[in-house]
């Protein structure tokens, strides 16, 4: 069993009961540490006795600090009877600090997490205090191995722009945790309220924006009673002047209390018709980079969220066409929308908010579980440790492999996607072992065809007559691309993930599988996984002896292999399709290097990329130059279309063969001075010499061929990136 310290800023803080609650469902034992901000009982989670680390206070900063110095100081003391943990996870700053000290009385080696679901206004500061703000940071999270947020903003406006930790990150959103196997159903339509009665808008959770307490307070006001505010939950009275005494004088105001999440959330959400997911506590900050847990909870329970346009709420909210997200946070811009809401029109957003997949709302136990997978995947073992008998987490088993539910591939929904063209040749063996996937599966299988004028579409209608799991769809504009985005626009809304399947590929049994157990472990968005090029003809054989080695592929690791880790860019094999949609899914645009550019989104919108180790695709390679030359000029074009259109520049294994067509024209100027063809010459040499020594070190007769194919490869590359960039520049003129 994991063992996991976990150390928080304020344990009365109902977040830190529900990240308790998730650890122990996904098997974690947990040992809890914290400060005290107040007390609150219904935080407490039964069986557990926290270690109090000291007394801290709301808006009292420099306190705070001087509580945390002190808890550092005698931390050896108050950690006494506590065995050393597989994992340490410090939630927000304070905490890390007091984790950082930990992990070196336990002697070093323990990976701790960073837990960050708020940025701290003077994180944000440009001034010498905000830069001293992050440098602590960076200091207490210099060995952080993982950071656990709640919202690809504060990834993209913080942990990539600004903060000087350099660890991989993991979007753990703030859903609502399902205690028990029934769950929560589905939610349905809320009926219309009774003519007379009052819309309910219900304020939730940590209450802490004196913002939205006075335009609530002041709206409701104008609307004279059609209007009535609910508000439940801790507020943060030291952000108010009289909050009890500001809401007892409100006419149509009413505080009832704290609750316990998730237990009491469907009775308080079933009281109102929208829930308020507006904040203005450190406004165009935080407030704007979050997504709070009442987003989560009242969409789970049917209510229609309120959001303020320009927030990540109301970007999230607009992608998947629900809620309501106001342009003016004011009285009168409230007042405008409830004037013309309309029990129909009501409903309409209602229904909306019901027929979206529940599972957007709701962490289950497969949840719980695979960020505990997440987290023993950090865990060192015994041998990287040196003890003897060192705990290794039941999560993981001796080989390695993350050990999962006997029906975690039936416990989540996969579309499988095969774009192809003329593939009469492969296409019902392909089909032939993915429908034995579809056995252990909760799978659908899309042949999305680009127009084949060979038997492939006849051989997919035929199949799918017998098997009602595998559909034919025209893809009329060709390109993988649109085939994949043409799915999931099609099918995509009743599944959790998409697997990209090449039709003119081989594949393991259990592929699929694989993909879905190792997207389950990680809480990965996207899986991506290596290839192992293989070839028949002599021609082929070469191309494939190339592209598996470093001449041929300059050492990417989605070529070579490598030991499961979090990555930028892979081939794809499976992705969420909430993330595919959230970045609007492939650019049609590129007809190569769409994977690439689809990748650059993904992680700038603060989606992971894991590249497992657990299973790989095997590649055919072009037969003849003419083909090769072809496919790389293409891969060389979408490359530099990449660049033109993110300004992400290549590395430097590309750099390299970048340079051949300009060390080539460059050549011909040898009749001006016969240094000029030395690059060129140098290249060649290079390029046949590596050639031969992988004919004679593995004993591969291809080698010198290899490297024909290499160089091929190398020009085409090359000339294809030139040759956009050029038109480019002649199309950006001539504009």
């Amino acid at each position: 069993m994991l063992k996991v310290l976990y150390l928080v800023h304020d344990l009365a803080d109902p977040a830190v009961r529900r990240r308790v609650l998730m650890l122990h469902e996904g098997g974690a034992e947990v040992t809890l540490a914290g400060f005290r901000r107040g007390e609150n009982r219904l935080a407490e989670v039964h069986g557990l006795t926290p270690i109090e680390l000291g007394r801290t206070a709301d808006a009292k900063f420099a306190q705070r600090m001087g509580a945390v110095a002190k808890a550092m100081t005698g931390l050896k003391g108050l950690l006494t009877g506590v065995g050393k943990p597989d994992v340490i996870i410090g939630r927000n700053l304070e905490a890390l600090a007091v984790a950082d000290r930990a992990n070196a009385l336990f002697g070093g080696d323990v990976p701790v997490v960073y837990e960050c679901l708020d940025i701290h206004r003077l994180l944000s500061r440009d001034d010498l205090l905000g830069k001293a703000m992050r440098g602590a940071e960076a200091h207490f999270g210099r060995n952080a191995r993982l950071i656990m947020t709640s919202s690809p903003a504060f990834i993209e406006h913080h942990f990539a722009a600004r903060s000087g930790i350099k660890a991989d990150t993991l979007l753990i959103e703030n859903k609502v945790i399902s205690l028990d196997d029934a769950g929560v159903q589905q939610p349905i339509a809320r009926s219309l309220k009774q003519p007379g009665q009052p819309w309910k808008i219900g304020w939730f959770g940590a209450l802490r924006c004196r913002k939205s307490l006075k335009l609530l307070a002041d709206f409701s006001r104008s609307m004279e009673g059609r209007v009535e505010i609910v508000l439940r939950g801790r507020p943060a009275y030291s952000e108010f002047e009289d909050f009890d005494g500001f809401v007892r004088d409100e006419p149509y105001l009413t505080f009832a209390g704290p609750y316990r999440n998730p237990e009491d959330l469907k009775a308080i959400y079933d009281d109102v018709h929208f829930s308020w997911a507006i904040d203005f506590f450190e406004e165009g900050l935080n407030s704007s980079w979050l997504l709070p847990n009442r987003l989560y909870e009242g969409c789970l329970y049917g209510t229609v969220p309120i959001a303020l346009e320009g927030t990540q709420t109301a970007r999230f909210l607009g992608d998947k066409s629900i809620g309501l997200a106001i342009r003016e946070a004011s009285p009168a811009g409230l007042q405008a929308l409830f004037e013309t809401m309309t029990g129909e029109r009501y409903q309409a957003l209602s229904q909306a908010v019901a027929e979206t997949d529940r599972k957007t709302w709701l962490a289950d136990r497969s949840d719980c579980e695979a960020l505990v997978a997440s987290l023993s995947s950090l865990a060192p073992t015994t041998a990287e440790r040196g003890e003897a008998g060192a705990i290794v987490p039941e999560t993981i088993s001796q080989e390695g492999w993350t050990t999962m539910k006997s029906d975690v591939c039936a416990s989540v929904s996969s579309l499988i996607i095969i774009p192809c063209l003329n593939e009469e040749k492969h296409i019902e063996a392909l089909l032939g072992k993915l429908s034995r996937e579809l056995d252990h599966m909760n799978a659908k299988i899309v042949v999305a065809d680009g127009g084949s004028k060979d038997a492939t579409r006849e051989i997919v209608a035929r199949i799918s007559m017998t098997d009602p799991r595998i559909v034919l769809l025209d893809n009329p504009r060709r390109l993988q691309s649109a085939a994949t985005n043409l799915a999931v626009a099609t099918f995509g809304r009743d599944y959790d993930y998409l697997i990209r399947i090449d039709a003119h590929g081989d594949y393991p049994a259990d592929y699929c599988r694989r993909l879905v157990e190792e997207a389950v472990a990680t809480q990965a968005d996207s899986v991506v996984v290596a290839m192992e090029t293989v070839g028949f003809g002599m021609f082929q054989k070469a191309t494939a002896f190339a592209q598996n080695s470093k001449l041929g592929n300059g050492g990417s690791k989605h070529r070579e292999g490598a030991k499961g880790h979090w990555t930028n860019h892979g081939h794809h094999a499976l992705m969420r399709i909430a993330a595919f949609d959230a970045v609007g899914g492939y650019d049609e645009t590129f007809s190569h290097n769409e994977d690439a550019e689809l990748d650059y989104r993904l992680k700038k919108s603060g989606f992971g990329i894991w590249m497992t180790d657990k299973t790989r695709m095997v590649y055919y390679p072009r037969s003849s130059v003419s083909t090769l030359f072809r496919q790389y000029l293409g891969y060389g074009r979408g490359r530099a279309k990449n660049i033109l259109k993110h300004g992400s520049m290549p590395n430097v294994r590309q750099m390299l063969p970048l340079l051949v067509v300009p060390v080539f024209i460059g050549a011909f100027l040898a009749v001006v001075s016969w240094a000029a063809v030395i690059p060129f010459t140098l290249w060649a040499i290079a390029c046949v010499g590596y050639g031969f020594w992988m004919a004679i070190g593995q004993r591969n007769p291809y080698g010198p061929l290899a490297a024909v194919s290499a160089m091929v490869m190398h020009f085409a590359w090359s000339a294809g990136f030139w040759m956009e960039l050029l038109s480019f520049r002649g199309r950006k003129v001539a504009s």
